[in-house]
């Protein structure tokens, strides 16, 4: 269960809005802990982007290192921590609300689990899966409301056979929005992403019967500029629900800094 939740919760695009301007670029850095009753994991996940024209932006995110990824129990097995997987990022803006996007997931990161008689086992940070994830991306400010902008995001994942696993074909919607306080750099957000599995896996040629699997994502928090236009805080609770990657809790604290 644990180790699903690993490479569920690792597959997103960088955010669900308009990419920067040409020339212009962002890093960020984050700490997140997930827990679901006796396991957690922790970790420091980092990103990069950049528009290296107008409207064609990419970005190398996901990557960091896990501090550890395991169930809390006498005896249980200690571990799951090193390298986490990179995703290599496209987005490209058609108009000011239109994003299309393609994501690239390798798989670069620890996947070796230790095992103990319990059992127990570690959840290393990677899925040891390369996945494609792409989709568009529709997103506008609200000139009715000042401050209140929302972002939308449909898209197909799709892991390629590993170890005798693939993985059936994922369909993913999302959306988030967000209000800017007047006269304060503080944007509250909410954002909820629904999975649903479109086909069956398959391990050794034998289906696994999880077509019509799902997961439900919901996520409520701030960001705020502490430096206007260039370091922007944010910090989210995140609940995660479902057959796909199962349940979870987790908290996330950051920073982006823009160039």
């Amino acid at each position: 269960l644990a180790a699903a939740l690993v490479s569920s919760a690792a597959f997103a695009t960088w955010d669900f809005y308009p990419v920067l301007d040409g020339g212009k670029g962002s890093v960020k850095g984050g700490l997140y802990y997930d827990w679901d009753h006796q396991w957690s994991q922790a970790g420091l996940e980092l990103g990069i982007r950049y528009s290296v024209v107008q409207n064609l932006e990419l970005s190398l995110q996901g990557w960091g290192y896990q501090f550890w990824g395991e169930w809390d129990c006498k005896g249980c097995v200690e571990g799951g921590d090193g390298l986490r997987d990179m995703t290599v990022g496209i987005r490209y803006q058609f108009d000011p609300m239109v994003n299309m996007f393609l994501d690239l997931r390798l798989p670069i990161g620890n996947d070796d689990k230790d095992y103990n008689a319990l059992p127990s086992e570690t959840t290393p940070p990677s899925s040891d899966e390369v996945a494609i994830y792409l989709g568009a991306q529709f997103s506008m400010k609200v000139k009715e409301a000042p401050g209140l902008k929302f972002g939308t995001e449909g898209g197909l994942d799709w892991g390629f056979e590993h170890d005798k696993y693939e993985r059936g074909l994922d369909l993913h919607i999302g959306g988030e929005i967000g209000y800017t306080v007047p006269n304060t750099e503080i944007t509250p957000f909410f954002g909820l992403q629904v999975k649903y599995r479109l086909s069956n896996s398959s391990y050794d040629g034998s289906n696994q019967g999880d077509r019509g699997d799902k997961q439900v994502n919901l996520w409520l928090g701030a960001d705020a500029f502490v430096i206007p236009n260039q370091l922007d805080l944010v910090g989210k609770l995140i609940v995660r629900s479902g057959r796909i990657g199962g349940d979870a809790t987790g908290i996330y604290a950051g920073a982006e800094f823009f160039f």
